[in-house]
């Protein structure tokens, strides 16, 4: 008998998610679209996360639990992506929540304008306080690929999220792309994947909330590691770009970006330690200096880039 192929895979990375994963469960399961898989890669989780997912799995068949044995949220994607079946994935976070209508809006605005991406806008949920806060509101509106790239590089309309987006899996089977296994690795593969679709479509609609413990700049834990990765995104897209031949022409958009990153550098390694000390100014001139090195290098010296020598302590 031939395996029944879903419409869409729902793959939700876990590791110790705590009380928030019942919620993020409960809010799949509702969903209006009906045709959907659920795979739940358990990474390592020691907090009762991964009881909680077999229960779904022992109650719902279209829920099942891979095990992962370490890596970072990248790895877990990977591992949901080589059992995935459906024809479209969706990433959700094993902290955050759907809008009982976020499969059914995505996946009809993609199957009916033939869409390789679907995405829609999001709201932040604040811990500390219960509220509510919308992000990134998208037009109702369909991209050709030069469109979608360079909405997406500039990082405004369209943020560089794997979670508020419908994906057609083929994008990752037939280019091989596999999801780094780093900090940010959203900026990273997010841009390859636009890359390789032929139309996105967008959505004026809230359909996904983002857990963040207070603010939606600060992290819970920032580490040299996590700013040395977000530092990393500028060298990794602009040697994707320069790759395809479209670096030139996607440049303006990416010094969103850039500028970004920059700008924020203080702020995220003001993170790392409580008070600003001699070292966060020499880690702040570091950061910045490699900035502006990946921007003014050649697409040669680029490639000499030792990108895992950390600039930040």
């Amino acid at each position: 008998m031939a395996e029944i192929q879903p419409a869409v895979s729902v793959i939700i990375p876990v590791h110790n998610c705590g009380e928030m994963l019942e919620p993020c469960l409960q809010s799949v399961q509702k969903q209006s679209f009906r045709d959907f898989e659920v795979i739940i890669v358990n990474n390592l989780s020691t907090d009762g996360s991964a009881e909680v997912a077999a229960a779904y799995a022992a109650a719902d068949e279209r829920f099942r639990v891979i095990h992962s044995n370490g890596g970072f949220a990248g790895t877990s994607r990977n591992t949901g992506l080589d059992a995935a079946r459906g024809e479209y994935i969706a990433f959700v976070d094993g902290d955050d929540r759907l809008d009982e209508q976020f499969l059914e809006k995505l996946y009809t605005a993609a199957r009916q304008q033939d869409a390789d991406v679907a995405v829609c806008g999001f709201y932040f949920y604040f811990l500390n306080t219960g509220k509510t806060e919308r992000d990134s509101l998208p037009p109702d509106k369909v991209y050709d690929h030069d469109g979608a790239m360079h909405c997406l590089l500039q990082d405004k309309q369209m943020r560089f999220y794997l979670w508020n987006k419908l994906w057609r899996r083929r994008l990752f089977t037939e280019h091989a792309i596999r999801i780094p296994d780093m900090y940010y690795e959203d900026a990273v593969v997010t841009p390859q994947l636009y890359y390789f679709a032929n139309r996105v479509v967008s959505l004026r609609y809230c359909g996904y909330y983002y857990t963040r413990a207070f603010s939606r700049y600060t992290e819970v834990s920032m580490s040299p590691r996590r700013a040395n990765d977000y530092v990393n995104t500028i060298p990794l897209i602009r040697l994707f770009l320069e790759e395809h031949g479209c670096y030139e022409q996607f440049r303006r958009s990416f010094r969103t970006h850039i500028f970004h990153v920059y700008f924020a550098l203080p702020f995220v390694i003001r993170q790392i330690t409580e008070e600003m000390k001699q070292t966060d100014r020499e880690n702040l001139r570091r950061a910045r200096a490699k900035v502006r090195l990946c921007c003014k290098s050649d697409y040669a010296r680029l490639l000499q880039f030792d990108l895992e020598k950390p600039v930040i302590e």
